[in-house]
């Protein structure tokens, strides 16, 4: 039994949609309470979480209303092609929320930084107030998930993310670093784990530029480099072997009139620029400039790919986990759903034992009496819902659930 068929998710990832398109479609932080209030507004999606990275957008909603895919491919992803969607009822929901959370849907398999993503993401739910107790539920067993993963398989090891993969494609470029210098534009998150990474390949020197220039001059005494502001991106970058770009919400931010084609055109080798924005905040004509090798998110592809291959033992690990993550939650949901009865039950064990020691009695029970009775219908009660619950672990088996899940993913 499918105890959660009023639960649908919707949405894309670099799986199913080029990254010209996630960047049209991408919820920024600062408009996600208001996207979340929205989907939640006319009162037909009873909850609703939505997830936005650099590499998807979902929706994740819970509801009674037969039109709520429609719904929210109104407020959320009108005018895009069908074809870039999936979409998940059920128990498929719950096993592609448990895939995000551990990593294993991520461009970058077992990538460290979803989890937290995931986590924000539900938590911004929960304080807007389109969540409730179900997707409440859903998301808490999801993380505990993720953080099993993390910290019992191989996923754990080796810290892998976006920002790690970048600085692999500058390695591939460049070898040594120690006579490089870089900018990183954007001192957020992705920045800093790019700047982390870059000192442990041992270079030179790392510059900052941000829209805050307090955060930049944070992050470049940190590291020991210069701040920027983006008035001066073009001069920091001539000074720079290679600039990384990690900002949200700034598409066209760095474009050839900014970095100045003349600067370009005098360069001893190429700008190598890496644009992990979504949208992309480098204007991709960039490309075509003699002086520049540019790489967004898709460009990253070919290194992923190997990082796929090297990691798929512990994907298969992961799997034991995830089923069993899922079977207990539907477990939970499938005993929740007893609740009326549970309550019924507790009602006539009550009156059935207060008939039954008045008969025998006479109405006249002493202390002890109404102790040990009470005490028998206590253990009575607890063996009762003991065999509920195990009824509810049965409801759906987890070699069931594993048979179900390898076809979820080959339907993937």
């Amino acid at each position: 039994m499918d105890t959660l068929s009023e639960l649908l998710l919707i949405g894309f990832s670099h799986r199913t949609a080029p990254v010209a398109v996630r960047e049209q479609f991408a919820v920024r932080p600062d408009d996600l309470e208001d996207c979340l209030r929205d989907l939640v507004a006319g009162g037909e999606l009873a909850e609703a979480v939505v997830l936005s990275t650099c590499n998807r957008t979902e929706a994740l909603v819970f509801t009674a209303d037969a039109g709520s895919a429609k719904i929210v491919h109104q407020r959320l992803f009108r005018n895009i092609d069908p074809t870039h969607l999936y979409e998940f009822r059920g128990v498929h929901a719950v096993m592609h929320l448990m895939r995000v959370a551990c990593g294993l849907d991520s461009l970058v398999l077992g990538e460290s930084e979803i989890l937290a993503q995931t986590r924000r993401a539900f938590d911004t739910a929960r304080r807007v107030g389109s969540s409730g107790k179900v997707l409440n539920a859903l998301g808490k067993q999801a993380l505990e998930t993720g953080k099993r993963v993390r910290s019992e398989t191989a996923l754990g090891r080796g810290t892998l993310s976006v920002a790690r993969v970048a600085v692999e494609v500058i390695h591939r470029a460049y070898g040594d670093l120690a006579d490089n210098s870089a900018l990183i534009v954007g001192a957020g998150e992705t920045g800093q784990l790019v700047a982390k990474h870059l000192r442990s390949e041992g270079i030179a020197r790392i510059d900052f530029a941000n829209r805050t220039p307090a955060r930049a001059e944070e992050a470049a005494r940190e590291y020991g480099g210069r701040a920027w502001s983006l008035d001066q991106l073009g001069e920091g970058a001539s000074r720079a072997d290679m600039l990384i770009v990690c900002v949200d919400g700034a598409p066209g931010l760095i474009d050839v009139e900014g970095l100045g084609k003349r600067r370009l055109r005098r360069r001893d080798q190429a700008l190598l620029i890496i644009d992990l924005s979504v949208p992309r905040a480098v204007d991709p004509v960039l490309s075509k400039e003699a002086g520049v090798l540019l790489y967004d998110l898709d460009d990253l592809q070919p290194v992923v790919e190997r990082n796929l291959q090297a990691r798929g033992d512990a994907s298969r690990e992961a799997t034991a986990i995830l089923v069993s993550a899922v079977h207990k939650f539907l477990s939970l949901r499938t005993y929740a759903a007893f609740s009326p009865a549970i309550a019924n039950l507790r009602r006539r064990f009550g009156e059935v034992r207060e008939k039954t020691l008045d008969e025998v009695t006479g109405g006249k029970a002493t202390a002890r009496e109404l102790e040990l009775a009470h005490e028998l219908g206590k253990r009575l009660l607890d063996l009762s819902l003991e065999h509920m619950k195990e009824g509810a672990r049965r409801s759906r088996s987890t070699e069931a659930l594993s048979r179900e899940y390898d076809r979820f993913l080959e339907e993937l």
